[in-house]
């Protein structure tokens, strides 16, 4: 938690301490496959159902922290005594959610690549090389997904088969209610928010860490090292070489590069972060 008035140059600033730890969340314990075959006749389960079961925690785990508390918070705000003395009253809000794919789909209860791909709209996954045209944009208009409480329906639906008559998760009569827009038999926690106006598909933002410098650029990257390998391995030592001789330059710009860049072993995000200021470095301004 951040307070939203303080200075973003003081946020920013790990030293500053200005972020607030609320929870932690725990992941699916490896022991729970031991549990569903102690209560399933001795059958493991499978790969749907513990997916099933990851979605149920981490929403769970949002749930508790989206209680009758925080909802009643949200919107009536707490009255704080600040320091300076004056009286003020607070809102908790959520204003953007910043994470990779695979998460995004997680929080707005949507399948991973599924029909429809895109937690925002309906666009199907054969008309993703449709993207960025002037047709494909009015059809993200046109196609924008009903808010979560809208499709609770369904869920709703498909929890019911699951919970009360005994389908599993990934049964024809569960898919006949869920695959035509991607949802899944998960609740979503952030659906209490929308009735204030909240909506968890305008708060998930582009992640600049995952979704480019190690989604975008890697991908990149390794297209121009395998054009390299097409003319001849001698071009890709000559790469190597000339990342080798980039000298490092203080600790918030580039960084002495691994001795063979074109391997990307063990390379995070902020490493092709560098490599990408290697080929496009950024201006740096000189202060008196």
């Amino acid at each position: 938690m951040y307070y939203g008035n303080q200075s973003k140059y003081t946020r920013a600033r790990p030293t500053a301490r200005a972020a607030h730890h609320i929870a932690y969340f725990v992941p699916l314990p490896d022991d729970v496959q031991d549990y569903i075959r102690d209560n399933n006749d001795g059958k493991p389960p499978s790969a749907n159902l513990l997916t099933h079961c990851r979605r149920e925690l981490f929403h769970g785990q949002w749930a508790c922290v989206i209680d009758d508390e925080f909802v009643h918070a949200y919107e009536h705000g707490i009255v704080v005594d600040c320091i300076d003395g004056v009286r003020r009253r607070l809102y908790p809000r959520i204003f953007t959610y910043s994470a990779d794919y695979p998460e995004k789909m997680l929080l707005a209860t949507l399948r991973d690549k599924g029909r429809c791909p895109c937690p925002r709209c309906l666009t199907t996954f054969d008309r993703i090389d449709r993207l960025g045209t002037r047709e494909d944009i009015e059809a993200r208009k046109l196609n924008t997904r009903a808010p979560t409480a809208e499709q609770d329906r369904l869920v709703q639906e498909a929890r019911e088969l699951i919970y009360d008559s005994g389908y599993v998760v990934n049964s024809d009569h569960v898919e006949a209610l869920l695959r035509e827009q991607s949802l899944v038999p998960t609740r979503n926690a952030f659906a209490r928010l929308e009735p204030f106006g909240f909506n968890l598909l305008d708060a998930l933002v582009v992640d600049q860490l995952h979704e480019f410098e190690l989604g975008v650029w890697k991908a990149i990257f390794s297209q121009l090292v395998r054009i390299l390998e097409s003319v001849g391995s001698e071009t890709v030592h000559e790469l190597n070489k000339r990342f080798r001789q980039v000298p490092s330059f203080a600790w918030t710009t580039i960084r002495r590069f691994a001795n063979n860049v074109c391997e990307m072993k063990r390379l995070a995000a902020r490493d092709f972060e560098d490599i990408l200021q290697g080929f496009y470095p950024r201006p740096t301004t000189m202060r008196s």
